[in-house]
């Protein structure tokens, strides 16, 4: 026995990881039908009223995003009181720094419990709820609508949406992820999966 041991025993930290490693899976509501080659930078923008979830998820993000090609810009150091602006703050400061892409994330109420699924009041279209405007809704940017029967039972599921400058969507979807609660486990593999999907789509570098 001693033998199988000493083999076993070197890939027990990789079986580990493997069995712990987080699942994030998006599914895309809309993309728009246009050419819309990649820009050379990104506006990351986690849509929450609480500062420090959405420093660390723009924070660990921006390492996922950034490349040679893309200059990745934060939310919470360009415009740290958007909140309170709204949506048009946002597309003033894009349009006035040569910003053509914004892309959002619904993280409101992040870390929820693990035994509490999202209800129906999770807004999950994360450009359609800012300052003052609290509607509990499933519709997701305007490439579709999720029913109320039809409530998700994945732990986390938040909606996504890439914008450009003047507010015009150019993809909007669905991440549903598989993960603790501990916020940078959730912001990596919700922009891992957010990347790879939006490069599939040509629309980052």
């Amino acid at each position: 026995m001693r033998p199988l041991f000493r083999y076993l025993l070197p890939a027990l930290p990789a079986l580990l990881v493997a069995g712990c490693a987080s699942t994030t899976e998006v599914e895309t509501r809309y993309t728009d039908g246009g050419s819309h080659p990649p820009q050379d930078s990104l506006l990351l923008v986690a849509h929450t009223p609480e500062g420090n979830i959405r420093e660390t998820w723009e924070l660990t993000c921006k390492d996922i995003f950034s490349s040679d090609s893309l200059t990745v810009l934060l939310s919470h150091q360009e415009l740290p009181l958007w909140y309170e602006g709204g949506k048009e703050s946002i597309l003033d400061w894009a349009q006035e720094n040569d910003v053509d892409r914004i892309l959002v994330v619904e993280l409101t109420h992040m870390l929820i419990d693990a035994a509490a699924p999202p209800t129906v009041g999770n807004q999950l279209n994360p450009m359609g709820q800012f300052a003052g405007d609290v509607k509990p809704t499933w519709q997701v940017g305007i490439g579709g609508e999720l029913a109320e029967d039809e409530e998700p039972t994945a732990l986390r599921q938040h909606g996504a949406e890439l914008i450009n400058a003047d507010g015009k969507p150019l993809w909007t979807g669905i991440a549903t992820t598989h993960e603790a609660s501990n916020a940078v486990a959730i912001a990596k593999s919700q922009c891992s999966a957010l990347r790879r999907t939006l490069r599939e789509q040509a629309l980052v570098p």
